[in-house]
């Protein structure tokens, strides 16, 4: 794990006892600052004036305004402000914005016209996947399918996404969150596609 992310419920979104107990702020202290540039200026605005007056404290309102985005803390190999953007929820969108333009709503057409997709692309035998292997194939093919050069990657990179996917089927996700990790290209196909608003 390069970069963590707190949810804005964490420290105050819908959440009142976070909002008492200055949750934003303790997540703060230990290095976490917001993801979105208006709410980093309101930060840096409450902590001129704590700097100036050592009893000051943010107020309820302000920081129900500072709990309407996320947090993250980036570690020692994260790029600063890559995640800023991405939800996956945005992803969900993405993929139910196809289903309904190309398959009329159909899930089922949609998930098997996906993974068709996604096999041409990458040149999988779609058929040879059976079991936990296939099911994973399906479950990630309608994300895998939003990715626009997927069949330009390389032999290499379309070889280690077909690992990442079997790996998907293991007993743990270990080996998945390892290779996935590691596969440059299909994580920034991610981010992309999560940073996209709706």
């Amino acid at each position: 794990m390069t970069c963590v992310s707190v949810y804005p419920y964490q420290i105050g979104l819908d959440n009142e006892e976070a909002i008492e107990s200055g949750a934003f702020w303790f997540y703060r202290k230990l290095g976490f600052r917001p993801g979105r540039p208006e709410l980093a200026r309101i930060t840096e605005r409450e902590e001129q004036k704590m700097a100036a007056t050592p009893e000051y404290r943010t107020p309820a309102r302000t920081l129900r305004r500072l709990a309407t985005g996320h947090m993250f803390l980036e570690l020692p190999g994260t790029e600063r402000g890559v995640w800023d953007r991405f939800r996956v929820r945005h992803i969900g969108f993405a993929v139910q914005r196809r289903m309904a333009g190309r398959w009329a709503g159909d899930a089922d057409k949609m998930r098997a016209g996906s993974v068709a997709s996604v096999s041409r692309a990458v040149a999988l035998r779609a058929d040879a996947w059976t079991g936990h292997a296939g099911k994973a194939l399906e479950e990630l093919a309608p994300m895998l399918a939003l990715v626009p050069d997927l069949d330009r990657w390389s032999v290499d990179q379309k070889r280690a996404l077909a690992r990442i996917i079997h790996a998907k089927a293991g007993s743990t996700e270990v080996d998945y969150l390892r290779l996935l990790r590691r596969h440059r290209k299909l994580r920034a196909a991610i981010v992309r596609l999560g940073s996209r608003r709706p």
